[in-house]
């Protein structure tokens, strides 16, 4: 990786990055060569008008070579590059001076499956008094297919008697899932010791892939004759999430701060026409968890010891059969020297394990308790 950055004048700056990545992957079930050239640039200035503008170009060049090691997995071609060219421009306007300004921008981008994609927003800041701030924003994005959805294809045996396999398939016909977001946030400094962070905010889903509708169709190749279930990707949900999260932080003493977070997700999806397959639906739903709240305490005894305490808590996620859980972590520092900190941490401590997410296929995965110890050394310079 290489980076440069060069100051043109007061207010502004051009960055450049590129790097060069190659990967080897060699797998029971596939093997693939990737090489990936990345370059990227930015030019900062400043505008007339209070305006603090920016603007960028991007390429990334990822050939690979695909090679099948088993006759039920493949990719389809088998060399392939998956080139990507963006560019973005930024604008941060001042409107009224230290109280409301306005950021406006989007990001251009050209894929291999897609196109061209366009991904605006709107976002505004305002000042209602030294103590209160307000924000909102408008968002497109969106989540471009990939190889998995496009190119790829995967056969299991399913039945004996008739012969049936099951086959799920790429489909080169899928669009990006798309996201327009909404989001508003208020923060406040209620005492010089005590403020407070609230966001709400709504998302708009759609084109989301799923599994499509299967199709049966009679095989002669390979051997012997058979049936296979096919099962395309589809872009089959769309679905919206509401949310708000509130974050206070206090801290009475000079040696001693206390943060919490509390967020909630209220999720909806449904089938768009077309497309039968409920499972996702209930699957998707039952996979986020509709509250999380987290209190964390820091007490810096001396200079040289500190001690914190993390509670956290996570609502259950039914798809997964994952029950709610809570469990905590300590972490107690001695900073020896300015060189070396020596610690002590446990987490996990409430049980000896708590499950946090199903496994597919297999068991659930139990999260295990752990306490352990570490000694940190910072090296100095002149």
């Amino acid at each position: 990786m290489a980076q440069w950055k060069h100051t043109l004048r007061e207010g502004s700056d051009i960055q450049v990055q590129a790097y060069y990545d190659r990967t080897f992957a060699l797998a029971p079930h596939y093997q693939e060569t990737r090489n990936t050239f990345d370059f990227d640039f930015i030019h900062h200035l400043t505008l007339p008008g209070r305006q603090n503008f920016l603007w960028g170009a991007g390429a990334r060049l990822s050939p690979s070579d695909f090679v099948q090691t088993i006759a039920t997995l493949d990719f389809t071609p088998h060399h392939i590059a998956n080139n990507v060219y963006s560019g973005f421009v930024q604008d941060e306007i001042t409107l009224v001076p230290n109280k409301f300004s306005l950021t406006v921008g989007t990001k251009l981008e050209h894929n291999n499956y897609t196109g061209l994609e366009v991904q605006p927003s709107v976002r505004g800041l305002w000042t209602i008094t030294p103590r209160q701030t307000f924000w909102a924003a408008v968002t497109r994005a969106v989540r471009t297919p990939s190889r998995i959805e496009e190119d790829f294809t995967l056969t299991g045996f399913l039945l004996g008697d008739p012969l049936l396999y099951v086959e799920v398939d790429g489909n080169k016909k899928l669009s990006s899932e798309r996201l327009i977001g909404y989001e508003a946030g208020y923060r406040a400094l209620v005492t010089p010791k005590f403020y407070v962070d609230l966001a709400v905010f709504h998302n708009d889903y759609d084109n989301l892939v799923d599994l499509g509708a299967g199709t049966l169709t009679a095989d002669s190749t390979p051997p012997p004759p058979h049936l296979t279930l096919h099962f395309p990707w589809a872009n089959g949900i769309k679905g919206s999430t509401d949310g708000f999260e509130i974050a206070p932080d206090w801290k009475p003493s000079q040696w001693w701060q206390m943060k919490a977070t509390y967020s909630y997700l209220n999720l909806k999806l449904k089938n768009k026409p077309g497309n039968a397959d409920t499972s996702s639906v209930s699957r998707d739903e039952g996979s986020s968890p509709h509250n999380q709240l987290t209190l964390q305490s820091r007490f810096n005894l001396t200079r040289r010891f500190e001690f914190d305490q993390t509670y956290r808590y996570v609502s259950a996620l039914p798809a997964q059969q994952v029950k709610g859980y809570s469990t905590a972590d300590l972490h107690l520092a001695w900073r020896a020297t300015k060189q070396v900190e020596c610690s002590i941490v446990g987490e996990n401590l409430f049980e000896p394990q708590h499950n946090e997410f199903g496994s597919d296929p297999g068991p659930i995965v139990g999260i295990r308790r752990s306490v352990y110890a570490k000694i940190t050394w910072r090296s100095t310079a002149d």
